[in-house]
């Protein structure tokens, strides 16, 4: 028997409940995993910075008089984060940068026996009303849906604040578009620059997996971990940068998320697997390059001073548990100059990494087509179609998604 939509709100999940949601998606998601790897896979990720101190709230949508119950309806998940927008200034030659509060949506489940009724859609369209601010909502909260999340609950959260939010949809285009904010209106995700530029690898022997030498004269390096999120921690200014550089040739609002605060180390350190007394294990200790200025003996090197200037450089994540075993792209910094050197570069990793497929997830036109023009293939994605809802005045065409790639999914 289905529960009237009224009589169910959103709530932020007890630990019970979210010890509960992991339990229910682990039936489904836990990819060779067992459930109980899977479950101290999440207690290990909550620990990090992405997660930490709020970030991460599991949102559960129960009974309103019985909030607490482990029999709730469905789940997800979302992470604060920072973003950053930019646009030209009205009337003047100048670029508005600002950070603002933005969400990643995740883990979006309903258990078998509760579906068909509805309820992820109507758990979904809450979803607004506990991120965004009420200024960018209806007026009135629709009476066939009781009444709205409580605003002090949420601010209390630190929610009730996002300029946009963002989501990865495996189910295509139309469901999460059509969870919108009243019963009738479809204004919910719309999915935006869901392009994949991708090379499968042919089969190589043992000896063909070294590394070609960088041409004469640059300097490039493998990144460690934490070589990466220092990288990342410098990367957020340039993004601002670019973003208002890129603002003066456009008459689109721009934004982007920033790969700092745990946001771009998510994707490398969820790829863990367990040894023997689940102790976590990851299948590599490289997980980027950058091209260095030809003095520089280290990354360190090449960082110091208040504002060093951009370095090109490429990091990535492993999809290891799906077929093609596949590298993906996380983050990319380079130039019409550079990339030529990246993609090859990447390719010698890909092999040594021993998967089977190369993926970029967002490349500015006039890399796409270095890309295009050595054999890789451009075509939107099959899954992780990424969506945008936004809070702002700006209608959907009036937006533009800058570095739409793999290091902010969640």
């Amino acid at each position: 028997m289905s529960v009237p939509l009224a009589d169910l709100s959103l709530f932020a999940a007890t630990p019970e409940q979210v010890y509960e949601s992991r339990r229910r998606t682990a039936e489904l998601w836990a990819k060779g995993m067992s459930v109980e790897e899977y479950i101290q896979r999440d207690v290990i990720m909550d620990k990090y910075e992405h997660a930490a101190n709020g970030r991460l709230i599991t949102w559960i949508l129960a009974p309103r008089a019985d909030p607490t119950t482990l029999d709730f309806m469905c789940s997800c998940e979302t992470f604060r984060r920072t973003g950053v927008v930019a646009k030209r200034a009205k009337e003047v030659d100048a670029r508005e940068v600002r950070e603002v509060i933005a969400y990643g949506v995740a883990s979006v489940f309903t258990p078998p026996v509760k579906r068909g009724k509805g309820y992820a859609r109507h758990m979904m369209r809450l979803v607004h009303w506990v991120l965004a601010p009420r200024s960018a909502l209806p007026a009135e909260f629709p009476a066939e849906w009781g009444t709205p999340p409580d605003i002090d609950v949420l601010r209390m959260l630190g929610v009730a604040n996002a300029q946009f939010s963002v989501l990865y949809s495996d189910v295509g285009r139309e469901f999460y578009l059509s969870c919108g904010t009243t019963p009738s209106s479809s204004d919910g995700w719309a999915v935006k620059g869901a392009l994949e530029t991708s090379k499968m690898l042919e089969a190589t022997s043992e000896s063909a997996t070294t590394s070609p030498p960088p041409p004469p004269g640059l300097n490039v390096q493998r990144l460690t971990e934490d070589e990466v999120i220092a990288l990342y921690d410098r990367d957020a200014v340039w993004v601002k940068d670019d973003l208002s550089r890129f603002a003066g040739d456009t008459s689109c609002t721009l934004f982007s998320f920033t790969p700092d605060q745990g946001v771009g180390a998510f994707v490398m350190r969820r790829i863990m697997s367990f040894a023997e007394g689940l102790q976590p294990v990851r299948p590599t200790t490289q997980w980027g390059f950058a091209i260095l200025p030809p003095s520089a003996r280290s990354l360190d090197d090449a960082l110091q001073g208040d504002h060093p200037p951009p370095l090109p450089f490429v990091t990535w994540t492993l999809d290891l548990r799906t077929s093609p075993r596949t590298l993906v792209v996380a983050r990319l910094r380079a130039d019409v100059h550079t990339f030529p050197v990246v993609l090859e570069q990447l390719l010698a990793v890909a092999r040594e990494e021993r998967v089977e497929k190369v993926e970029f997830w967002y490349l500015r036109p006039e890399l796409r087509a270095i890309a295009n023009a050595q054999g890789w293939k451009t075509a939107e994605r099959a899954e992780h179609l990424s969506a945008v809802r936004w809070y702002g005045e700006e209608k959907d065409d009036e937006v533009d998604w800058v570095y739409n790639e793999k290091f902010c999914w969640c």
